[in-house]
């Protein structure tokens, strides 16, 4: 949202300012406390919204809380290795596989990778001499990477 004064969409009267809270998810057999979560607090009749950007943020760090849990890359980690190898989301499915839009998913945080997913990218982002041999088996020319650059 931009900087202009937010009407409070339950009572129609008080102004919104931006806040956050913390609450607790259920991940496998354990509970995840995740602070920060954002929404808005309504100065006339308390209510807190959560509209769609900051729903969109929160549901990243959810999903990052339990890659972090898991001990997964983060959806901005997938992002920086993706980048340093120099690949769009695109290329990057292509070479290490996940469907069209894999990247773009677990760069939002939309889906959580595969452990296989994980290791690759890992791996990859480790030697990444490894990309050249990836390029290949996908029929890609190596050009799309950053590797020898």
């Amino acid at each position: 949202m931009n900087n202009q004064t937010l009407t409070c969409p339950v009572c129609e009267e008080g102004h919104l300012t931006k806040s956050t809270f913390a609450d607790d998810f259920k991940h496998g057999k354990k509970t995840l406390h995740i602070d920060g979560l954002e929404c808005y607090l309504c100065n006339n009749c308390g209510a807190d919204p959560v509209f769609p950007e900051q729903i969109r943020r929160n549901h990243l760090s959810i999903a990052d809380s339990k890659r972090v849990e898991d001990d997964l890359l983060t959806g901005a980690k997938i992002k920086e290795i993706r980048n340093q190898l120099g690949l769009s989301q695109s290329d990057a499915a292509r070479i290490f596989g996940g469907g069209d839009n894999a990247f773009s998913k677990y760069e939002r945080g939309d889906v959580i990778q595969s452990k296989a997913m994980d290791k690759l990218l890992r791996l990859t982002a480790k030697h990444q001499v490894n990309l050249l041999e990836l390029c290949s088996f996908a029929g890609m020319p190596v050009k799309h990477t950053n590797i020898g650059r």
